[in-house]
């Protein structure tokens, strides 16, 4: 069975997972998240926080980048 998820606890569940990535620093995850990215085709991550597909899109590419499929 899968819990299904709101938009707004999905972006909460991401917003930690950068966090965690970036060891806590609020500031560095905000950066990135407001910053271009060619893998995203130059779009910015917050920008695609705003539907379920657009956040399963940035913890797809987080789970990359943990994997260091991603730079």
């Amino acid at each position: 069975m899968t819990e299904e998820y709101t938009v707004a606890e999905l972006r909460d569940l991401v917003y930690r997972e950068i966090l965690k990535l970036f060891e806590g620093d609020s500031t560095a995850a905000e950066q990135w998240l407001s910053s271009p990215l060619k893998v995203l085709d130059d779009r910015n991550p917050a920008s695609l926080m705003e539907t379920k597909a657009g956040v399963q899109n940035i913890r797809n590419l987080l789970r990359k980048w943990g994997e260091g499929a991603v730079s």
